[in-house]
């Protein structure tokens, strides 16, 4: 393994432990405010938080896997387990947020539950202040790294911090607006709030789950990604005057396949101009693409061939 990919991994492994460390105190400290005041909303934090952290564990176990070379027997090198480990966690935390909601709608059917508002909105605006420091340490980090497993620790964060903030306001309500609708909805409020936090937070964990599908099946990346790729490469190639390029473009985990057939004007191709051309290209896309393998292949018509060397096809 490159010292390159060394350090990468350190600098992984090192995003991933602030992660981890940070929903292990989570996860305690909601846990022990869900049970001192009973709220669902600081529940489903805890619940969320659990299984990201179940998550990150595993994850800090892969990562070293992500960095081997290709083999014969693993053409892909190990890119496919980080798909199959993003699906996992977007199936699971989609499953988890699903759960939380119906527990919520049953509460509300039977009666709502009281809370004490200011000790809720106190803990969850002090939780948004760590969530915000723990997310920008992440974003930092993974600016040298473009790793798809931090990528979604980022976005657990953000839904942290953004859900941190959203209760905090919500529970500051009932000490500023003291009428007698919300005396009377003050049972179903904590529900209500956790309610629509899941329902803000699910489509994450369902988008996560079918990216993870798409590397999986070996898909072309986003049209956005795709045309981006295309741009580049037809800007690098355009001197080089390549004919009829086709791109075959295809993503695993954190790692994009990119193969362009060309065809070339003449009968001859210098190999000199094609490795400088594929050096230009590699270095082009990875301005942009941190973890690629690019290949120029060239195409050949067979019948032309036969017909300029003077060799006749074999009859049929």
């Amino acid at each position: 393994m490159n010292p390159k990919d060394q350090k990468r991994i350190k600098i992984e492994k090192r995003a991933l432990s602030i992660s981890l460390y940070g929903s292990i105190f989570f996860v305690f400290a909601e846990g022990l405010m869900a049970l001192g005041t009973g709220s669902q909303s600081i529940l489903m934090d805890a619940v969320y938080g659990g299984a990201d952290l179940i998550m990150v564990i595993v994850s800090i176990r892969i990562v070293p896997l992500l960095y081997r070379p290709m083999t014969e027997k693993h053409p892909f090198g190990f890119s496919q387990v980080e798909a199959i480990f993003i699906t996992i966690k977007g199936a699971m935390l989609t499953a988890v947020t699903v759960g939380l909601v119906l527990n919520n709608v049953q509460i509300i059917l039977n009666g709502g539950n009281h809370v004490v508002f200011t000790w809720v909105a106190v803990f969850e605006l002090a939780a948004a202040f760590i969530c915000g420091g723990i997310l920008f340490s992440l974003i930092k980090m993974n600016q040298k790294l473009d790793s798809l497993i931090v990528h979604t620790e980022i976005n657990a964060w953000i839904i942290d911090t953004v859900a941190s903030l959203g209760l905090a306001v919500a529970f500051v309500l009932p000490a500023l607006v003291q009428t007698g609708w919300m005396e009377q909805f003050a049972p179903y409020l904590d529900q209500a709030v956790a309610i629509t936090l899941s329902a803000l937070i699910l489509p994450v964990p369902i988008k996560t789950m079918f990216a993870g599908l798409r590397d999986i099946f070996l898909l072309a990346p986003d049209e956005d990604s795709l045309d981006r790729i295309k741009e580049i490469g037809q800007n690098v190639l355009a001197p080089y005057r390549f004919e009829q390029t086709v791109y075959d473009v295809i993503k695993t985990g954190r790692k994009i396949w990119i193969s362009i057939y060309f065809k070339s004007p003449s009968d001859t191709i210098s190999i000199s101009q094609i490795i400088k051309a594929h050096k230009e290209l590699e270095t082009a896309l990875k301005k942009e693409y941190k973890d690629l393998y690019v290949e120029l292949i060239p195409e050949f018509e067979p019948q032309i061939l036969d017909q300029e060397s003077g060799i006749e096809p074999p009859a049929e």
